[in-house]
């Protein structure tokens, strides 16, 4: 008897099963100093609601595979095509949207990344200050990515980035609030390149030509007035050009292929001023070219950053 009344204790004092463990849960209801994403853990048990434990990593489990794999796509691209990095950072970022998931800080410190590299253009550059803020504040304190974010982040300061909008956990209204570090002329790189690539020799020469010291100068000039204009940091005109036969009209003379640029469309504003100022430094050397041998119809691709 006595032996059957302390089984019926044992019984009556021992712990109820929680209903709500589960199998990857196996500890039930995550408990208020579970971790957070992106910071340790042992097992799952260890992390908070909708996360999982990935090589000691509290990862979330709800994941877009097609976001992922565009910024698979982007981290591919980043070194040799940053611009198309961005667009597929773009893409991953879109499709977590449209598959009503939140948008993983990781994927904004990369994409953030992508468009800070590319700061010569303000819109991206602004851009990027604004979802590597967002990467700032979803990743926990003494996190690489917290880190990463913070070093691309800092590239940003002679654009023009206030460090002070990231004092708060909240979004800026604008991030680049300060005047851009003006780069010092000697800095400056003058590039031409064909729009669409053309292999023709006769192009080969202008670029040559274009990129010569003696036009430097007068070329940096027009990016001078340019960025006084508009602050910005980096010019790029193009210019519609093309190399045609031209017959010289005498049975006993040979005709020969002529360099010229497109007549100048009309506009107005800094780009106009600018686009003009570049095509008065060029157009003169390339009624002096001799030799032209072939032709070529593209846009001549001049760039001063």
């Amino acid at each position: 008897m006595r032996r059957i009344v302390l089984l019926l204790l044992l019984v009556a004092t021992a712990p109820s099963c929680d209903g709500k463990a589960t199998a990857s849960d196996p500890g039930g209801s995550r408990k208020s100093g579970s971790s957070k994403e992106y910071e340790t853990c042992s097992a799952s048990s260890d992390c908070g609601d909708g996360l999982r434990c990935f090589d000691e990593m509290c990862l979330r489990s709800a994941r877009s595979n097609v976001g992922d794999y565009h910024a698979a796509r982007g981290a591919l691209l980043i070194k040799a095509d940053v611009n198309g990095a961005i667009d597929e950072y773009a893409k991953a970022e879109a499709r977590y949207e449209a598959d009503h998931l939140g948008i993983p800080p990781d994927l904004d410190c990369a994409y953030g990344a992508a468009l800070a590299a590319a700061q010569a253009n303000r819109e991206k550059a602004e851009l990027g200050a604004r979802v590597l803020h967002r990467c700032l504040m979803g990743a926990p304190m003494g996190s690489e990515l917290r880190v990463r974010a913070l070093a691309s982040l800092a590239t940003l300061d002679d654009a023009g980035l206030e460090p002070a909008h990231l004092a708060l956990d909240k979004p800026a209204d604008v991030y680049l609030s300060r005047a851009p570090a003006t780069p010092t002329t000697e800095k400056l790189k003058v590039t031409a390149t064909g729009e669409p690539a053309t292999s023709a020799a006769s192009f080969a020469a202008v670029v040559e030509r274009v990129q010569q010291g003696d036009l430097r100068s007068s070329l940096v000039s027009c990016w001078q007035k340019y960025s006084d204009a508009t602050k910005k940091t980096s010019l790029t005109v193009s210019l519609p050009i093309k190399a045609a036969y031209i017959d010289s009209g005498y049975d006993d003379e040979p005709g020969g292929f002529v360099v010229k640029l497109d007549p100048p469309a009309a506009g107005s504003g800094p780009d106009a001023e600018a686009t003009a100022c570049v095509r008065g430094v060029v157009e003169p050397t390339l009624k002096e070219m001799k030799g032209v041998k072939d032709g070529f119809t593209t846009k001549l691709k001049v760039t001063i950053e």
